[in-house]
């Protein structure tokens, strides 16, 4: 299947049930939703600097290592919901798709307590090689700068 047979709705079906699959710590739930080549980077402007600083860039098996070692980290006690909200889906002339995407995420802790968490977008470009869609990359710029301690799994 290629880009001009998914419809919009695959896409946007991929980009939902991915953040379903982190918001449920589904870590290989959500690896099966990516590319061979898949990469995910989180970045931030900083204004103080005045240069976009990279948190993460990782490919497919650093993102497997990450998930792998996760249980040995210091982490936030609590669950995180994310909010994503699909603004476009762009078909390019190489045939490729770029979806643009905004992303809440939402700390509980575990008093039931929720506050916003962070704030920023997903720039993700999806893989339409094969029989349905994969996220070929994830790029998540975020708006917020201040996570504090334990904040370790993707966003």
């Amino acid at each position: 299947m290629n880009a001009n047979i998914m419809s919009n709705e695959d896409i946007s079906r991929l980009i939902y049930a991915s953040a379903m699959k982190l918001d449920a710590e589904d870590f290989k739930g959500f690896l099966r939703f990516c590319g061979e080549n898949f990469r995910y980077a989180i970045k931030a402007y900083s204004p103080e600097l005045g240069k976009e600083m990279t948190w993460l860039d990782h490919g497919r098996k650093g993102m497997q290592d990450l998930f792998a070692m996760l249980p040995q980290h210091v982490r936030m006690r609590g669950r995180f919901k994310r909010h994503v909200s699909v603004y476009s889906i762009d078909r390019t002339d190489d045939g490729g798709v770029k979806v643009h995407s905004s992303v809440l995420l939402i700390h509980t802790d575990p008093d039931g307590k929720s506050v916003l968490f962070a704030a920023g977008q997903y720039e993700d470009l999806i893989d339409t090689s094969g029989a349905a869609p994969r996220l070929g990359q994830r790029v998540v710029s975020l708006e917020t700068r201040e996570l504090g301690a334990g904040m370790h799994i993707p966003v």
